[in-house]
C-alpha cells in the first residue's frame, strides 16, 4: 500500500492517469456537438485555451499539444524517480477504483460540511439551458479542466507566489485554499450557461473546492480530477446538478 501510494502521487503516473480522461471527455464533446450550431464545452476548457488563444497557442490541437509538451517537459525533469524502473499499468485500476470511491463519498461529505456552516445548504441546481447530454459532457471535463485551473495553476501558482514573498507556510495554505475555492465556486455563475448565485449552492461549492485541494495535496491531480469527473457524471445520472 505504501508504495502504491508514493508511486501514484509521481507526475509521470498523475500525466499518464488523465490522459484516458481527456480522450473520454473530447469524444464525448465531438459525440453530443455532432451537427450542433453551437457547441456546449467545459467553461474551463474554454477559458483555458482562450488564454492560450491570446499567446499566439490557437485551435484545439495546438492548444493540446502545447499543453502536452509543456506537461511532458515538467514531468521529465522533475520525475527522475518513475525513470527508473518499468511502468506499473496495474495501477490505473486501483487509481480508478479509489477515484470511485471517493467520488461516491464526495457529495454526502461536503454536503455535511456544508451544513455545519450554513444549516439548509448544500443543494445544487443543474445549469441553466443544458439537456442531460451536454451536462454529462461538461462534468467529464469539470474534473480535467477545473483541476487543471483552478487546483494545479491557479493554487499551485499561488502558493508559490505567497512562499516566494515570504510568507510562512500555513498562512501561506490556508490563503490559497480558501482563495482559490471562493474563485472556483464563483466560476460557476458566469458566463451564459452559469446558474442563478444562490447561497446554498455557492456555500456547497466553496466547501468541495476546499476538500478537492485537500485530495489534490493529499493524492495528486489525477485523483483529484477522476474523483471530480466521476462525481459530476454520478450526480447528473442520479437527476442532480453540475459540480
Amino acid at each position: 500500500m505504501r508504495d502504491y501510494l508514493r508511486l501514484t502521487r509521481l507526475p509521470l503516473y498523475n500525466f499518464a492517469f488523465v490522459i484516458p480522461l481527456l480522450l473520454l471527455y473530447q469524444a464525448s464533446v465531438l459525440l453530443v456537438n455532432f451537427g450542433q450550431r453551437r457547441g456546449v464545452i467545459n467553461g474551463a476548457d474554454a477559458l483555458l485555451h482562450n488564454t492560450l488563444s491570446m499567446v499566439g497557442v490557437r485551435g484545439w490541437v495546438g492548444s493540446w499539444l502545447f499543453i502536452a509538451a509543456v506537461v511532458g517537459v515538467v514531468v521529465f525533469r522533475l520525475d527522475t524517480a518513475s525513470r527508473k524502473g518499468p511502468f506499473q499499468w496495474r495501477l490505473f485500476a486501483l487509481m480508478l477504483a479509489e477515484s470511485t470511491v471517493y467520488a461516491l463519498v464526495f457529495g454526502t461529505l461536503v454536503a455535511t460540511m456544508t451544513r455545519l456552516v450554513m444549516p439548509g445548504g448544500g443543494l445544487l441546481q443543474v445549469g441553466g439551458g443544458l439537456n442531460l447530454a451536454q451536462n454529462l459532457v461538461a462534468g467529464l471535463g469539470a474534473g480535467l479542466y477545473e483541476e487543471l485551473v483552478f487546483r494545479l495553476l491557479l493554487a499551485g501558482g499561488m502558493l508559490w507566489g505567497l512562499k516566494k514573498a515570504k510568507m510562512k507556510d500555513v498562512p501561506a495554505v490556508v490563503t490559497t485554499v480558501l482563495v482559490s475555492s471562493l474563485i472556483f465556486s464563483l466560476y460557476h455563475y458566469v458566463g451564459p450557461y452559469g446558474e442563478p448565485l444562490r447561497m446554498g449552492s455557492f456555500m456547497f461549492r466553496f466547501v468541495a473546492g476546499i476538500v478537492l485541494a485537500g485530495l489534490f495535496a493529499g493524492r495528486g491531480f489525477a485523483v483529484a480530477a477522476w474523483t471530480h469527473s466521476l462525481y459530476d457524471v454520478f450526480l447528473m445520472l442520479a437527476g442532480g446538478g453540475r459540480g
